[in-house]
């Protein structure tokens, strides 16, 4: 037994085993199927923003997507989100954007904020197009990174009648509300310690459905559940929100 002088060191020591026993997974410990690309073998590993660490068995190396993009591309193979309809694709991830042109739409259109990296340069709190424009509107993990008061009418605007919009963020599910609190976004440090990333401005809530159903949404979940958690590499219990403009 170390001597009382030295316990704190057992700390620091459990921490270089942990680290030492992380990194023997960085490159995946179970063989999964790729839902976007079809790859099968071992993921990569990827930096969580829930939890300000590290996600095994979660990149695809082939297409490069995470969990969140398997968990809608097997959302799509229940419901077929894309094929013959037009789409806009907030922050477009190459793999889904290949992925999504494989289905099919009428129409396919990119967008962000960012210049020169999509088809439209895009604000999403003030979208400069007219009153339903698109029968889908795909936007993952981007309203945690605006004022989703002002992003989700938006997005009902755009959204045809009997249109989709498709939207996952990081959520709390042990949490009745968001945490907002605009003091804590002036820094990219107070922004990672208070909402895990950088660039967020919130973490939401069990209350996100309530957001989305404000403007006039019907929402229905799609979860992650097994076997296809194991199989795909998902992240347990999360969420593909699918909100109807009713017609």
């Amino acid at each position: 037994m170390l001597p009382a002088a030295l316990q704190p060191l057992r700390s620091y020591l459990g921490t270089v085993k942990y680290g030492v026993r992380m990194a023997g997974a960085l490159f995946g410990k179970f063989p999964r199927d790729c839902t976007v690309c079809g790859h099968h073998g071992r993921f990569l590993a990827f930096d969580n923003p829930l939890h300000l660490g590290l996600n095994i068995d979660s990149r695809c190396p082939r297409c490069r997507s995470l969990e969140r993009h398997r968990l809608v591309a097997l959302c799509d193979r229940e419901k077929n989100l894309f094929e013959g309809r037009e789409v806009l694709h907030f922050a477009p991830e190459p793999g889904m954007r290949d992925y999504i042109l494989a289905r099919k739409p009428r129409r396919y259109v990119t967008c962000d904020y960012a210049p020169d990296i999509a088809d439209l340069r895009i604000n999403i709190e003030q979208i400069d197009l007219p009153d339903n424009s698109f029968d889908v509107v795909y936007c993952l993990h981007v309203l945690e990174h605006v004022e989703d008061s002002r992003a989700i009418p938006e997005l009902y605007r755009i959204v045809r009648p009997g249109g989709l919009l498709i939207a996952m963020v990081p959520l709390i599910e042990g949490w009745d509300t968001s945490y907002i609190d605009a003091t804590k976004t002036g820094n990219d440090r107070d922004r990672t310690l208070h909402f895990n990333q950088e660039d967020h401005v919130r973490m939401f809530g069990r209350d996100f459905r309530e957001r989305l159903k404000a403007p006039g949404f019907v929402v229905e979940e799609f979860t992650a559940v097994e076997p296809y958690v194991s199989r795909h590499g998902l992240i347990r219990g999360e969420k593909v929100f699918l909100c109807r403009k009713p017609a």
